[in-house]
């Protein structure tokens, strides 16, 4: 004849509290653990930056922004192209403005990095796509009356 242990109430309770408690922490461990990755995430980002270098004390601050990326396409028989992929910086920049900075100035540079050819079909000549970005430059000066605490 085997025993078949009932658990006392008492004892039900008990166990169904630890469970309670070990789900709480766990869930607290990963809503701590993603805040984590959140706030490494911001940091790595232009705004991230300009916040931990006023913080710091910095003078200036200097980032910049991938505006415009092109990709050169070229198809046979057919000719050259490019597709290209636009961002506003503005939200950025206002941003960026707000955590105590004012900008001073912005430039742009294209850089290539790489370019298709292919003899023109039936004719002389090449087509040609070239490969590459524009990258905004910004450059800030600190302004603590911009500094909007977040």
């Amino acid at each position: 004849m085997a025993f078949i242990s009932k658990k006392s109430p008492e004892d039900q309770a008990q166990a169904t509290a630890e469970k309670e408690r070990k789900r709480k922490e766990a869930e607290e461990k990963k809503q701590a653990e993603q805040l984590e990755r959140d706030r490494r995430a911001f940091l790595a980002t232009p705004v991230g930056q300009a916040r931990q270098h006023f913080e710091q004390g910095a003078l200036v601050y200097q980032c910049s922004i991938n505006v415009m990326s092109q990709q050169a396409i070229i198809v046979k028989m057919v000719g050259s192209t490019t597709t290209k992929q636009t961002t506003d910086p503005v939200v950025v920049l206002n941003a960026v403005c707000r955590e105590g900075w004012e900008l001073v100035n912005g430039s742009f540079v294209f850089a290539e990095q790489g370019q298709q050819s292919r003899d023109k079909f039936l004719s002389s000549g090449q087509n040609i796509a070239i490969k590459g970005e524009t990258m905004g430059y910004y450059l800030f000066k600190r302004c603590e009356a911009n500094r909007h605490e977040s």
